[in-house]
């Protein structure tokens, strides 16, 4: 049986393998929650998912989740939040504007809503505010395509 969640991480998974310029590593993060993973070894993503079909999305994260997401922020500089919206389309935050819609100050239990009109980009709002600036459907796109530029710069 195909459970939600490995079928909306794999839409996740092949939005990476079909980007990705060459080979790609994915794995998931060990002793992690469900939803962490690292791309080629450096970049760590976290997959929410929400099964409804449209919006408003609603996306929970609990106070270990977080924590969790901070320590790979903190160990790698970087860890990519990754909304698959239903069968609507895929949003992604870097951390610094996940950030600005849930701070450092970890509840139990936080939200974070994202919503999209017709022919519209996403909107995106957290506990702490929502973001200024809408996010397309190609953010995950975007987000990664500039990570695999940058590491090949590197090299």
């Amino acid at each position: 049986m195909i459970t939600d969640a490995n079928r909306y991480y794999g839409a996740a998974v092949i939005s990476i393998v079909d980007l990705s310029t060459g080979a790609v590593k994915i794995k998931r993060i060990s002793e992690s929650p469900a939803g962490f993973y690292f791309i080629n070894d450096i970049l760590p993503i976290y997959i929410k998912y929400s099964t409804s079909r449209r919006g408003p999305w609603v996306f929970n994260f609990h106070q270990g989740q977080q924590e969790f997401q901070e320590s790979l922020y903190k160990e790698y500089k970087e860890c990519i939040m990754v909304f698959i919206c239903g069968k609507d389309g895929i949003a992604a935050l870097r951390h610094d504007d996940f950030r600005k819609i849930l701070d450092n100050e970890f509840d139990v239990q936080e939200t974070v809503t994202i919503r999209r009109k017709h022919n519209e980009m996403y909107k995106v709002r957290g506990k702490n505010g929502a973001l200024e600036r809408r996010i397309s459907r190609s953010s995950f796109e975007d987000i990664f395509q500039e990570h695999e530029r940058r590491e090949l710069i590197k090299q």
